[in-house]
């Protein structure tokens, strides 16, 4: 549970409990976050990784983390936090009221309302990692 304000959010206990769909995009959002990131850390260590495979003429792989800097470097600026959106599949209740649609635009909305009431980014970092753990 978090509380935001006069706000209560609940979460899933585990991935495990997520019902199957999102389940599905859960990993999606995770995945991305993992393989891409959307900010600006993610986007210097693709910087790096580039410049690391061409000082040893690995140029596919700097044209492959081109690509990947390219997908980052679009997430930052459409505002697309893909951690962002795995927090939001774990949403259970807001204010006691189920959440059932997981689809990209209302999981938006969840996180703009979050943000609205206070949501901080650690908070986003903490539950995501909590439970990819479980």
């Amino acid at each position: 549970m978090l509380k935001l304000g006069k706000h209560k959010i609940e979460f899933y206990d585990s991935i495990d409990t997520l019902p199957f769909y999102r389940f599905n995009a859960f990993n999606k959002y995770v995945m991305l976050d993992a393989e891409l990131g959307s900010d600006v850390v993610a986007f210097d260590s693709k910087v790096g990784k580039i410049f690391q495979f061409l000082g040893k003429k690995m140029v596919d792989e700097a044209l492959g983390e081109m690509y990947n800097l390219r997908n980052v470097y679009h997430n930052i600026m459409t505002e697309n936090n893909v951690r962002g959106m795995a927090f939001a599949c774990m949403v259970r209740k807001i204010d006691g009221k189920f959440v059932t649609d997981f689809s990209y635009d209302n999981l938006k909305a969840i996180l703009d309302k979050l943000s609205g009431w206070g949501l901080q980014i650690n908070h986003v970092q903490d539950k995501t990692d909590e439970l990819k753990k479980n």
